[in-house]
Formats: structure tokens, sequence, C-alpha cells
């Protein structure tokens, strides 16, 4: 059964496996043994912490497919809390001559920062040999479960940047035709500061408007387009309520969406009810079914039925187990 689960300290060992096959490009994925220790760590003291209140923490999450991890994926809070993040914004910047007596629009790429915190979903990766039969829905659908069954201890916007546009060769136009122009650094090692902290972009890049016709033409076509790869979990990104924002990927060009958390289907359907075991009837209903304890998070994409009568559903002995859940006990359904 594949169930996704926050992370456990005991879970170094399989994570430190399963990243090797993230790859170089993957620069939100912690590389050496101390970063995956520190971001296990980060997760479960977030986990742990009395406050409620959102700050600045993170929540890794695991995907297992018949006890073994094959993907994670995370949360963070507080982005922007005490530095701006920073973008660029496209907009229109109008030209008008009172002399010449005429106006026009023109399409601009400008340096933008938010200052006001939000939660971004990150650090999203399913090994790929087990890419495909709904792994990677659940593996990014889960955070949304999550948070919903904790809502207060998330931001009120949700925002996600999406990987920005490369050919089959690996290269990024963006930022080889133009963002790359502003830094000493090679797109890696830039991109993966970022990561940490993108305020130096500020530093970096001039803050008068960049006239976009101006542009090389194959800059201009990938601006805000997603990388092939991202394609998917764009889409149903989009179905979950989340919108272009119009902000963009300093280094890579790529889209920005946002959207709020209360307004996000898989939240705003999230009911709260108990359980009983059942076996051999007709689960008639597929769907999101989660423990909702924050010490015993857990969340599978099962089958399982409803007793309007008694607001109680039923489920399999197999999905309780996964799920750490025993009769009688509260379940959550999305």
């Amino acid at each position: 059964m594949k169930v996704v689960r926050l992370v456990k300290k005991s879970d170094f060992k399989s994570i430190e496996h399963l990243l090797r096959h993230a790859g170089k490009g993957m620069t939100t994925m912690p590389k050496s043994r101390s970063q995956i220790k520190e971001r296990i760590s980060w997760s479960v003291s977030s986990q742990s912490k009395k406050s409620r209140k959102p700050n600045q923490d993170s929540y890794l999450f695991v995907l297992e497919d018949n006890g073994r991890i094959v993907g994670v994926s995370a949360i963070y809070t507080s982005i922007s809390l005490k530095k701006p993040s920073v973008f660029f914004k496209k907009s229109i910047f109008k030209v008008k001559s009172k002399s010449l007596k005429f106006t026009k629009d023109l399409d601009v790429l400008t340096l933008h920062l938010c200052k006001e915190p939000y939660s971004e979903l990150g650090t999203l990766f399913l090994k790929p040999a087990f890419r495909g039969k709904g792994r990677g829905t659940l593996l990014s659908f889960a955070r949304f479960v999550f948070m919903s069954t904790h809502q207060e201890r998330f931001d009120s916007k949700a925002f996600v940047e999406i990987r920005g546009f490369k050919n089959t060769k690996n290269e990024s136009y963006f930022w080889d035709s133009f963002s790359s122009t502003f830094f000493n650094l090679d797109f890696f090692k830039a991109d993966q500061i970022s990561y940490i902290d993108n305020h130096f972009i500020f530093e970096s890049v001039p803050s008068f408007p960049f006239i976009i016709k101006l542009m090389p033409k194959k800059v201009q076509r990938v601006i805000g387009k997603p990388h092939p790869n991202s394609m998917p979990a764009y889409s149903l990104l989009r179905k979950q309520n989340f919108r272009p924002n119009g902000l963009i990927d300093v280094l890579d060009g790529g889209p920005c969406l946002e959207t709020k958390i209360n307004s996000i289907p898989i939240v705003k359907s999230a009911k709260l009810l108990p359980i009983e075991i059942k076996r051999n009837i007709n689960f008639d209903r597929f769907g999101f079914i989660a423990n909702p304890s924050i010490q015993s998070f857990a969340v599978v994409k099962e089958n399982y039925a409803f007793d309007k009568a008694k607001r109680t559903i039923f489920i399999s002995a197999k999905t309780a187990k996964a799920l750490g859940l025993k009769p009688d006990s509260l379940a959550q359904v999305n």
C-alpha cells in the first residue's frame, strides 16, 4: 500500500539512499549527510513545537510504497518573514508623450519584493522507477491534506515556484541569454544559494524595467513557461485553485502560482469522522483518508464507504493498519 507520512529521524538512511537519484539540478534537495539530518530535525522539531502558529517551520513528508521510501515532499512556512523574497514581475509599462500625443504599452520585467509571509510547497521528488499509478498525486496532495488537518500552522497564502523551461540539452535560455548577466556564478550555484536566501538578487539586479521585446526571441518565448517535466504538477495545482500571480523566477524564468489555503478544494472538502473497520462490504467511494494526529499523521488514497445515518466511514483493515487507526478512531476524508 502507498502511504505518505511525516518524516522520522529513523528515516535518515532511506532518504540518503533515495536522494542519490535526485540529480544535481534538484537544488531544493539536501545533498550532504549533514543537510539531510538538518532537514529531518527541522521537520521533527516543527511537528513537536508547542505553538501552532507558523514561524519558519518545515514539514517533510515521505512516500512509502510497500514499506519502501520512494519519494519526499515538503512545506515551508513564513517565507519572507525576515527578508523579502525577490522575483521578477511581469507587467505593463505605459509610455506617454504629450508633445507627440501618443501612448504605448510595453511588456516589462521589474524586480518585485514579496514582504507578506506565505507558506511554500517545495522539495518534491519521486524516484523515477516509481512515477505513475497515482504516486505523484498522493505525494503532492498529501501536503494539502496535512494543511487541512492543521490549518492554523500555516500562513493564509500558499505559494509554489514552478521550475522554468529547459531544452533537451538541459539549457535554460532565460539564464544563459539574460539573467546570468547579473551574477558572477554558474546557474546551479546561484539557484542553490537562492533556495536558502534569495535577497542577494535584490543587490545584484538593477531595479529599472527590462523591456521584454528587446530580449532575444528565445528568451521571450520561455518567460513564465514551466519545465516540460513540471507540466503535470502545474496542471494538478491549477485544478486546486492555484493561479499564476505574474511573478517570475529571476534565475530560470519559471512561473509562480499562489492561492489562499482555505480556497484549495482538498482543504475545503475535509471532514473528520469516526471509522469502523469492515470486511466484505462494497467500498463504493475513493479518496484521501488520513490519520489527523500531528504525531501520527499519515494519508492514503483508497476505497471506503460512508454511512450517512451514523456519520461514519467504513475502511478496510489494511487501510486502518497503514494509517495507524483503531476502531472508533477519528479519520479525515478529503
